[in-house]
């Protein structure tokens, strides 16, 4: 039995450790097993900066009970739900996972199927309507399906779903009923469990610490801690370097949105008051976050082509006892994974060190090259 977990653990807080108990219980019980994670580096599925980088992150989740942590390559986690749980999926699927155990507000499959199946023999006439309407795909899907589009965390689910009956159907779905604040909230109470959110925006409030391990906690007290304002500068840099006809060139930038976006650059003081002066009904703020990351780190349409399609992936992070699960892996043929970076596999990475090495320039951790897999 082998259970994967897709996460961005930023940070890795009491739910996600509820999440990898239940994922433990079930091994337990299956008399043996591992936990295998695959986790965003440096930026996030919503267009936000991680908080520390992955390989703190990582071994973090080695303590709390993974067995490994695989990197998930930039492209998939700033990324659409459905290439995000595509390429998630797909690399779990991969290293043999054969369970998928996540957290959702609605843990009943049922609910999954009635969307898909709604979506499978919807009517495309609608869907454009809506479309030339000016609505984005999320309330679009939200009218049509009752997917709901305010809650990331269902929505996610429900592309795991999909990921995994269209490419994946070996793999078993294990929800879990998520408890405590949703996925967006950011108010500090005392609550079962408070989300990620709401932990970063209130790093220093003393009650923080009642909902993240000592380990993690020194993490984040001890090095910097990084949110989307810290490179604000730089995107206006890259902005304005690049121009109309250049900005047309980064990937998931369409019908002319890199002049809404040029001219916002100049009348924006902050990199919130820039999301607001792009977003509209269609381009959704979450949306306009991973544009702007695109931008930051030069991702064009070329490079989607040309890498999202990779099966060679960096381990952050692995149990000392388990490391046979890397050869294990990589004997099957079907993924390579490496322990470090080095001049004979960095060209299977050269977009996420370019990315790694732009998110330094703020961290000021020490480069990519010097750094190597988390043995705990």
């Amino acid at each position: 039995m082998k259970i994967g977990i897709v996460a961005e653990f930023n940070p890795l807080h009491s739910g996600h450790k509820y999440l990898i108990e239940e994922a433990r219980k079930r091994i337990n019980k299956n008399q043996g097993g591992e936990i295998i994670c695959v986790m965003s580096e440096y930026f996030t599925q919503r267009g936000e900066v991680a908080i520390v980088d992955g390989y703190a992150r990582a071994k973090e989740a080695i303590r709390e009970g993974c067995d490994l942590v695989i990197a998930l390559p930039y492209l998939a986690s700033v990324a659409y739900s459905d290439d995000f749980a595509k390429k998630s999926i797909e690399i779990l699927a991969d290293a043999g996972v054969t369970h998928l155990i996540f957290g959702t507000e609605q843990p009943e499959i049922e609910i999954f199927e009635d969307i898909y199946n709604k979506q499978e023999n919807m009517d495309k006439t609608q869907y454009k309507e809506l479309l030339k309407q000016g609505y984005n795909y999320a309330t679009i899907n939200n009218k049509l399906f009752g997917l709901e589009n305010n809650n990331p965390n269902f929505v996610l689910a429900y592309s795991y779903y999909k990921a995994i009956k269209k490419y994946a159907p070996h793999i078993k779905l294990l929800p879990v009923k998520r408890s405590g604040q949703r996925l967006n909230e950011n108010i500090v109470e005392e609550n079962f469990h408070l989300s990620a959110t709401t932990i970063r925006k209130n790093i220093n409030d003393k009650i923080i610490e009642n909902y993240l391990s000592e380990n993690m906690l020194k993490e984040l007290r001890e090095n910097r801690t990084l949110q989307e304002e810290d490179f604000f500068d730089l995107i206006r840099y890259k902005i304005i370097s690049l121009g109309k006809e250049n900005l047309s060139e980064i990937y998931d930038i369409n019908e002319g949105l890199e002049n809404r976006i040029y001219e916002a650059v100049f009348y924006s003081e902050d990199y919130k008051n820039l999301v607001d002066n792009i977003a509209t009904k269609r381009y959704s703020r979450k949306k306009v976050q991973r544009i702007l990351l695109h931008i930051l780190t030069n991702t064009t349409k070329e490079d989607y082509k040309k890498y999202f399609q990779t099966k060679v992936y960096k381990v952050l992070a692995v149990k000392k006892e388990k490391t046979i699960l890397i050869r294990e892996i990589n004997n099957t043929n079907k993924i390579t994974l490496i322990s470090s970076l080095n001049s004979k596999n960095s060209h299977h990475f050269i977009h996420d060190i370019k990315v790694a090495r732009i998110y330094n320039l703020i961290s000021k951790e020490k480069d990519v090259f010097k750094k190597s897999i988390e043995l705990v």
